[in-house]
This record gives structure tokens, C-alpha cells and sequence, in this order.
């Protein structure tokens, strides 16, 4: 059973205008729709896009528009069938009979789709024109979105020799694509030579793009289940970022109590660094947080946007509005989402022995620090090819969330693998040196002959794992004897970066 509706949250959502507050009507006020799927009066809209920069109020997209009428933007003509919709359910306000204009209405036909009172009712009953219409009380509808379609207008030409021609028709052509009644189509709409005009049925068409419309409302809902996951992650890692902030103040405070007096000012110090560094992180995973949430509200306002359109199942009225729901669907399908929270990184405190000469280190002793190298951007580049007994080289970029290289001088190791859970143990743990910003290089030779390939590089920083870089392209490794004549036999493989998931996902602050 279908949730009763909300009359006055309904008004307020779909058929007021965000700008003035004014019911939206049939004159003046009647609704127009931005390409980010938000409806504004016609009158509010005209204003808004006198300069040739205007922002959508309310998701504060900007749009770019020059020498553009208000007329050029779709208008919505389903909100005058769920206008219908409210009244009928709204008992505060009376319905006139939409035959004799006297008389309150107590009654609505599906097929005439107008109001009827009593005394109309009865003609409407005797009359063979209306035989098999379907006529329901007023009073005994339910109030859900599922009887919407129960109150939508007929779809007329808006020609004024046709006015009186339902929309039956679709002209799919190139230069249409706009519901047509049948004078239309044996007037100005047949096939000619220089211009191509395609009559279809109007129910075909209406359900063809909706199907195609639903699709694409699956695909982002998808989207939005992804970033609710990734608001999850990000919060859970702004709750692990404040644990591990208080963690590592605590050891701060243990180790400088063996000399407070000499070490206070450090202390404060160092403290104040882990505030703001952490401070910083916080800032950044907010900021994502954010962008996520406004994402996942778009795509929410985009889908009931759709979901209000198709639930009047006004043929006509939606396919005024079918080109602008799929640019805005296209639109949100192609934008690019994050994956992983920006900054997974611990803060971590350096700390130095404590011995007869600690005065003198004083003022250098202990350090807060903490990368905010992006995983998921992170570069491990391999030779061509490699050779059995052979050095070789690696080279290993660490990035931020923004592409830039990050600054900071980190201890960092890897593992290579053969299989997703075979780190080759002939090779070990290898360790880098700090070559320039964010990059680091190692020395390698694969000494086991019956090693084949390596797929994905384990990469750690500071002695705690990282993240692991899965190589799209798979490095094989060639036996040194089968590899006699290598400018002529050898393929080239070129490493290319791979993200597949990061080792820990539960970051901690380290103080050593």
C-alpha cells in the first residue's frame, strides 16, 4: 500500500516557485525547468537570466547563457496535473465543475480528464458520446503519488487552429522531436525532400523513453548507494583521525614528563602541530564529506524530479521535458565521483632518544608529521623488461588527492607480487631512497628462475602498509638463457599505474 501524501509538503516541493514562493499557474507563473532539473516560475526565471552568467538557487550550479529567451527552457506542464492532484485532495479548497463552471465538482472522469458536479455527472451518464468512461468520486480517492495520473490534462495542440486535436502523435525527426496532434502531421509534418519529419505513436515513444529514463535512474542510484558508502568511510575516518590525535597527544605527554621542565615549550609546541595538522585532515575529509552529500542530493532531486514527471503519465507534457531529464541523468552518469576518502594518512610524531645530551637536542627533539600522499594516485614505474640475475630499477611517485608530490621525506618499502596473496619471498622487503619530491627509487634482481610475472606492488610507509598497486599491464620475467638475442626477443611491457585497495584501512597516528 502505496504512503499517503503529504499536501502541504507537496505544494512547498513541487508546485511553489524556490524564488517568490508563489503557486506556480497556467499564465505568468507557469513552471519552467533549468537544465539541472529545478522549476522556477516564468516570471522569477525571466529575471534571473537577463546576465549571461546566472546560478540555479537552489543547487547553485552555474549556467552560461547568451542571447537565450526564457522561452528556449522546457516548461513543465505536469505540475498543472499534480496542481489537479492537491486541490482534489486539499479539502480546504472547492473544485468548480469544469463543464458548467457553476457548480462544485464531486466527480472526476479519467477519460474526459476534467471535474464534473452532480447534475453534469448525470448528463455525463446518459450521453453515448461518454459510454465507457470511467468516472470516480473525489471523496473516496486515495491520496498517494500512485492516482497522480488520475488527474492529468488532456494534451492539446497548441495551435491555434488545433487547439481543439489531442497530442496523439510523436514527430521524431531530427529537426521535431515534439508531440504533434494529427492535423499537424498531414500539414506541416510529413516527409519531404528537405526535411525529414518521423510520425510515431505517442504511447510508443513516451514508453520507450521512460524505460530508458528509468535505466538511467537505476544506474545512478547505484552512483548514489556508492557515495553513501564513501560518506560512511569518510566519517569512520574523521572518528579514527580524533582517536588517533588524542593517542598520540598522550604519548607526547608521557615521554616529555622525564624532563618537563626543559621539554614544556617543545611539548606545547608539538601539540599544537598535531592540532592543526590534524585540523587539516579534517578540513579536507569534511570538505569531501560535503561534496558527497551534495552529490548524493542531486542525484536524490534529479530521480524524484523524474519519479513526479512519470507518476502523471501526461505523454506529452513529459516528452516537452524527456530532452532536458536526459541531458541532466547523462550529465550525472558521466560525472566523475571519488572512490576512497581523500586523506587515509596517519599523523605520526617522530620522537629522538633521550639521553645525557638531551638539552642540547632540545629544541629539535620530536616532530609531528603525517602524509597526505593519496593512494589511489600513487605511480610504480618498472623497466621495459626484466631479466632473470639482472639489476633493475624502481621507481616509486607518491601524490596527493590534488596531483601534486608530496613534500615530505617518508621511509618507504614494498613487496612485489606473483599472485594476489604471493609476495615473492626470494626478493623480500626492498627499501627506497628519497631521490627528489615524492619520488623514491630501489635496486631489485630476481634471482629465482622460476618466477614468470609480477602483477601488483605492495607499498609501505613508515613501516606500516600503504596501499597496493595492482599493474594493469603484468611485468614478465624471462629466464636469463632465453634471452640471448634481447634487442630482436624481448616484449616490452610497460608498467602502467593500477589502483586496486589500500592495505589498512584503520589509520593510526604513530609517535616513535
Amino acid at each position: 500500500m502505496s504512503a499517503v501524501v503529504n499536501i502541504e509538503e507537496l505544494k512547498k516541493q513541487f508546485l511553489e516557485c524556490p524564488i517568490c514562493n508563489e503557486l506556480f499557474n497556467d499564465t505568468n507563473r507557469h513552471p519552467r525547468v533549468l537544465p539541472c532539473l529545478h522549476s522556477y516560475c516564468y516570471t522569477c526565471l525571466k529575471k534571473l537570466i537577463e546576465q549571461s552568467k546566472y546560478t540555479c538557487p537552489l543547487c547553485k550550479f552555474d549556467f552560461f547563457v547568451q542571447n537565450v529567451s526564457v522561452d528556449s527552457f522546457s516548461k513543465d506542464n505536469t505540475r498543472r496535473d499534480l496542481l489537479n492532484f492537491v486541490r482534489a485532495g486539499d479539502h480546504k479548497s472547492e473544485i468548480q465543475c469544469d463543464e458548467c463552471e457553476n457548480e462544485k465538482a464531486f466527480s472526476r472522469c479519467k477519460d474526459c480528464f476534467r471535474f464534473i458536479c452532480k447534475t453534469c455527472l448525470a448528463a455525463h451518464k446518459t450521453m453515448k458520446t461518454f459510454s465507457g468512461h470511467e468516472v470516480f468520486a473525489l471523496d473516496d480517492f486515495e491520496l498517494s503519488m500512485e492516482h497522480v495520473s488520475e488527474f492529468r490534462h488532456a494534451g492539446m495542440c497548441s495551435l491555434s487552429n488545433h487547439q481543439k486535436n489531442p497530442l496523439t502523435l510523436f514527430c521524431a525527426g531530427p529537426q521535431c522531436q515534439k508531440p504533434i496532434c494529427y492535423s499537424c502531421c498531414l500539414t506541416s509534418h510529413m516527409p519531404t525532400d528537405n526535411k525529414k519529419h518521423i510520425t510515431r505513436d505517442i504511447e510508443e515513444v513516451y514508453t520507450e523513453k521512460v524505460k530508458r529514463m528509468i535505466e538511467k535512474k537505476d544506474k545512478i542510484l547505484k552512483t548514489e548507494r556508492e557515495l553513501v558508502g564513501l560518506s560512511k568511510r569518510i566519517n569512520e575516518q574523521l572518528d579514527r583521525l580524533a582517536a588517533n590525535a588524542d593517542t598520540t597527544k598522550k604519548e607526547i605527554q608521557a615521554i616529555f614528563k622525564i624532563a618537563v621542565k626543559i621539554l614544556e615549550r617543545r611539548r606545547d609546541l608539538l601539540i599544537e602541530n598535531t592540532d592543526k595538522l590534524t585540523k587539516d585532515k579534517i578540513t579536507l575529509l569534511k570538505k569531501q564529506d560535503t561534496e558527497v552529500i551534495n552529490f548524493i542530493e542531486t542525484i536524490r532531486d534529479a530521480c524524484r524530479f523524474l519519479d513526479q514527471t512519470v507518476a502523471t503519465k501526461n505523454q506529452s507534457a513529459f516528452l516537452l521535458l524527456s530532452k532536458t531529464i536526459s541531458n541532466r541523468l547523462n550529465h550525472l552518469l558521466n560525472t566523475n565521483c571519488d572512490t576512497e576518502p581523500r586523506d587515509c594518512n596517519p599523523v605520526l610524531f617522530s620522537k629522538a632518544n633521550l639521553g645525557t645530551k638531551l638539552q642540547r637536542f632540545v629544541d629539535t627533539f620530536g616532530n609531528i608529521f603525517s602524509s597526505f600522499a593519496f593512494g589511489p594516485k600513487t605511480k610504480v614505474t618498472f623497466p621495459t623488461a626484466i631479466e632473470t640475475e639482472k639489476d633493475f630499477d624502481i621507481i616509486i611517485e607518491l601524490f596527493d588527492y590534488y596531483d601534486a608530490q608530496v613534500l615530505d621525506e617518508m621511509i618507504i618499502t614494498c613487496v612485489l607480487f606473483e599472485t594476489a596473496d604471493a609476495p615473492l619471498a626470494s626478493v623480500g622487503e626492498l627499501s627506497f631512497t628519497h631521490m627528489e619530491n615524492g619520488k623514491y627509487k630501489a635496486s631489485c634482481k630476481i634471482m629465482d628462475t622460476g618466477i614468470q610475472r609480477i602483477i601488483k606492488v605492495g607499498v609501505m610507509m613508515n613501516s606500516r602498509d600503504f596501499y597496493v598497486v595492482e599493474l594493469k599491464t603484468m611485468i614478465e620475467i624471462k629466464p636469463k638463457e632465453q634471452q640471448t638475442n634481447s634487442k630482436i626477443k624481448i616484449i616490452h611491457y610497460l608498467c602502467t599505474l593500477g589502483i586496486v585497495y589500500a592495505f589498512d584501512n584503520y589509520s593510526q597516528i604513530l609517535f616513535y
